[in-house]
């Protein structure tokens, strides 16, 4: 029997506070145990299930070079074109008119739309990465990946990647592939590299190349056939013992991964998908399902095999009964290919047919202008995005951790430390009412690292390539090398230049945009005194240097000017050479790149017998041995590369140290470590070279 309690008034007694246990009331204890489990339990799924609900399903389908223009729901011609898939998203959810990317071109806009960070906050001020690139997200920086996985999703990547691999400056894909995607928050990954058509020519899965052989990596390397070879053009592909990948045959493979993944998952743990399909990349290579389909020629029929994409990962959600609890957002990278100039471009057979795949909007992909930022941006919530809608609030693709965050509860960490330029638009996703445009300006950068920026109607563009951007490029850009005001409520093609008579919202843009950039975050308004962090800390002092005299120097074009040697050099390069003589020890000098293509410092042994060189260009410190005299001049030993970041107008200290057979360089926060027999030898000569431009060199010293 159970005891038998008095009232509060009432002292209980010592056997009342302390029943002796019986084998009886055991057996009454754990009977209550399980019933109150069995209450329980049904109570506590309840609980998690309506967390859960709470928490959608994200899938975030990222195109590739999209256009605006280019599905049914942003005014493509059905006659030439037609994505019912892409459209269903619309049709069931919110379709945005002025959804932007970060950069027009790919790899910054991915990096962008993971981290909530603009990409030109780090080394990659222009361009792209390179396929052999190392992993340019930091494995402690906070993405959506790692947020989500936080909260308990479980993440998958599948599609193109192009965010790097490995630490090492060149990844050498015959091995793991560590760190990746798993290492910056993805519990699954199935990828191209790169771009499709990358020199790799196969996929990756998780930290491996899909399929290498780990015994044999390299050799034999099965042919990868290539649009460029089928063309008559070769193709230096990498040499990996590997399925090849198969262009017409890519859109379906990743489908069929994602696809899958989907379908092991449940409703009783949230997941996040990054689909990021290879469609409509070059090369333009439409599956035999979609081939000669279309009026508008092949890139039509690719959009098909993007749009049949879609519709696949749609229908594995309606399959699983996920639909209603799964957030989907479709966009691009990047704006389309808008070069009707270049005869080569399968594109232009469909602008003929009379697509508009950037819409109404000036330049594309590559470029300053809009048609290199606007996207395709639909969202889809059922129940929660109101269906059939179209909003015209300014979103960017960076915005999408913060909503993301607010959506599921997330608390972000302060603005200096992580999500940095990302700002919660889910009020317009949902359709709430909100006071006011939810992010106050918008930052956007070219491929030629051109910054732009956009407040309310007004656009103003600086004007200014990134230091690492070939003469060639400013040449034939020179048009959006110039500081220009437009106002897109009545000149969205950018057509007039109103600068010269808004002076004040000239001035006014130019301070805001400088103050995001030195302030290093856009999410809030930074200090209007915000300086920018050092980008590295200063070398210490050289101990026991000595002046290296230049007056034992000589060289065609070189003169001294303000206590240093400047030349001023064509394509072909000058050299300012002398004499040293050192084995260990450092070297150490500053150089002023400027506005040259590259400096080359090239150190040569005793009695020339052998030479090496270490390169500078506004993008990288490369490390080389050169061919011997007796060598073919393609026996170039590449020993080291880094990929560095600094400003090219002010000087900056190299140092070289040498030990044994080892060579470190010390450039800008950065360090290049090199290994090889040459570096032992005896050096006996120095020869700084400059190419294309005006490089400056002073305070050279050495320290045996």
């Amino acid at each position: 029997m159970g005891a038998k309690y008095e009232s509060k008034t009432t002292k209980p007694s010592p056997q009342l506070l302390k029943p002796e246990r019986s084998d009886s009331m055991k057996v009454g204890a754990s009977q209550l145990r399980q019933r109150a489990m069995r209450f329980l339990l049904p109570l506590l799924l309840l609980i998690s299930s309506g967390l859960a609900a709470d928490r959608p399903n994200v899938v975030v389908i990222l195109s590739d070079d999209f256009g605006w223009g280019s599905s049914g729901c942003y005014g493509a011609d059905p006659a030439l074109v037609q994505t019912p898939n892409i459209d269903r998203i619309a049709k069931e959810g919110r379709r945005f008119t002025d959804g932007n990317t970060t950069s027009s071109v790919c790899s910054p806009t991915r990096y962008a739309m993971l981290t909530g960070r603009y990409c030109w906050r780090t080394s990659l001020i222009s361009e792209v990465l390179s396929t052999v690139a190392p992993l340019h997200i930091e494995t402690t920086r906070l993405t959506i990946a790692s947020m989500l996985k936080s909260q308990g999703y479980n993440c998958a990547a599948v599609g193109k990647w192009h965010l790097g691999y490995g630490t090492a400056e060149r990844c050498d894909f015959t091995k793991e592939l560590k760190p990746g995607p798993l290492e910056v928050g993805f519990d699954y990954h199935f990828g191209v590299p790169s771009n499709h058509g990358d020199i790799t020519g196969s996929y990756v899965e998780n930290h491996w190349v899909y399929g290498l052989n780990k015994d044999s990596p390299s050799s034999p390397s099965p042919p990868y056939v290539t649009m460029s070879e089928k063309k008559g053009k070769p193709a230096k592909m990498l040499e990996l013992n590997a399925p090849k990948r198969i262009d017409d045959e890519v859109m379906a493979t990743l489908t069929d991964k994602i696809v899958n993944w989907i379908g092991q998952q449940s409703a009783e743990k949230p997941f996040f998908v990054y689909f990021t399909p290879v469609g409509v990349h070059n090369p333009i290579t439409p599956s035999k399902q979609t081939a000669g389909k279309s009026k508008g020629g092949p890139f039509c029929d690719f959009i098909s095999d993007l749009d049949i994409s879609v519709g696949r990962v749609l229908d594995a959600l309606d399959k699983q009964g996920l639909a209603k609890n799964t957030l989907v957002l479709f966009s691009s990278d990047n704006g389309g290919v808008n070069k009707p100039e270049n005869a080569t471009l399968v594109q232009n057979e469909a602008q003929k047919a009379g697509l508009k795949p950037t819409g109404p909007f000036r330049g594309g992909k590559h470029d300053v202008w809009e048609g290199g930022f606007r996207v395709p941006y639909i969202v889809r919530w059922p129940g929660h995005v109101p269906a059939g809608t179209v909003c015209d609030e300014t979103v960017s693709i960076v915005d999408t951790i913060a909503s993301l965050a607010a959506i599921t509860g997330y608390k972000l960490p302060k603005a200096d430390v992580a999500a940095e330029d990302s700002h919660d638009v889910s009020k317009a996703w949902l359709g709430e009412k909100y006071e006011g445009p939810l992010r106050p300006d918008v930052i956007v950068h070219s491929a030629d690292g051109n910054f732009a920026i956009r407040k309310g109607a007004w656009k103003w563009i600086e004007g200014v390539p990134a230091d690492d951007v070939k003469p060639t490029a400013k040449k034939a850009h020179a048009d959006q090398f110039k500081r220009q005001l437009y106002d897109l409520k009545y000149d969205i093609a950018e057509v007039t230049d109103v600068s010269a008579q808004n002076p004040d919202v000239v001035k006014d843009l130019e301070k805001l945009l400088i103050r995001y950039r030195d302030g290093g975050y856009s999410r809030e308004l930074p200090p209007a005194d915000a300086k920018p962090k050092p980008a590295f800390a200063e070398l210490p002092p050289l101990k026991n240097a000595k002046p290296l005299d230049l007056k034992t120097f000589s060289g065609k074009g070189w003169a001294a000017r303000d206590d240093a040697m400047f030349c001023k050099a064509d394509a072909k390069g000058l050299p300012f050479s002398g004499p040293v003589k050192m084995q260990d020890g450092a070297l150490e000098f500053q150089i002023r790149l400027g506005e040259a293509d590259r400096h080359s410092l090239r150190i040569h042994t005793a009695d020339n017998a052998h030479s090496f060189r270490v390169v500078l260009s506004h993008a990288f410190m490369e490390i080389a041995k050169n061919p011997d005299k007796s060598e073919a001049a393609d026996k170039t030993v590449p020993l080291g590369k880094t990929r560095v970041k600094f400003k090219a107008s002010d000087w900056q200290t190299m140092r070289l140290t040498f030990h044994g057979d080892e060579l470190t360089v010390e450039f800008a926060g950065t360090t290049t470590k090199a290994k090889h027999a040459v570096l032992a030898e005896t050096k006996a000569q120095l020869n700084f070279i400059a190419f294309e431009g005006e490089i400056g060199i002073k305070q050279c010293v050495l320290a045996r």
